[in-house]
């Protein structure tokens, strides 16, 4: 998964610079997760439970977002994708579902997990 982080020198903000299929992985990142040290903290001893096969699943439910792993997969989505309406998307509409869903693999997600923190950890 490529991914690169950026902070606005204006703003003072940082941003995740990701993959269109990882839109929103990233806005989970930069919205719900931002710098919170102490819930990256949770979030990775919540990993290392789920890698040592001691946990099956592990959700973090945010105002707008859910970030949900597994022993294999992490998927953040909009919490109004959890609501199942029972209504099929056009074909043409499915380039929205990376801006509401995104999937990676639990390896890949505690990498860029760890990268981010030590992005803003420096500044």
């Amino acid at each position: 998964m490529d991914f690169e982080f950026r902070k606005d020198t204006l703003t003072d903000t940082y941003r995740v610079i990701i993959s269109m299929e990882q839109t929103a992985l990233g806005s989970w990142i930069q919205g719900t997760l931002g710098t919170d040290k102490a819930t990256i903290a949770l979030i990775q001893a919540e990993i290392d439970l789920l890698k040592a096969r001691k946990k099956q699943e592990y959700r973090l439910i945010g105002d707008e977002m859910t970030l949900t792993m597994t022993q294999e997969d992490v998927c953040a989505c909009m919490n109004s994708e959890l609501i199942d309406s029972g209504e099929e998307l056009d074909d043409d509409m499915n380039f929205y579902d990376a801006e509401t869903v995104a999937v990676c693999g639990l390896e890949d997600f505690e990498i860029i997990l760890q990268a981010w923190l030590a992005f803003f950890s420096q500044r």
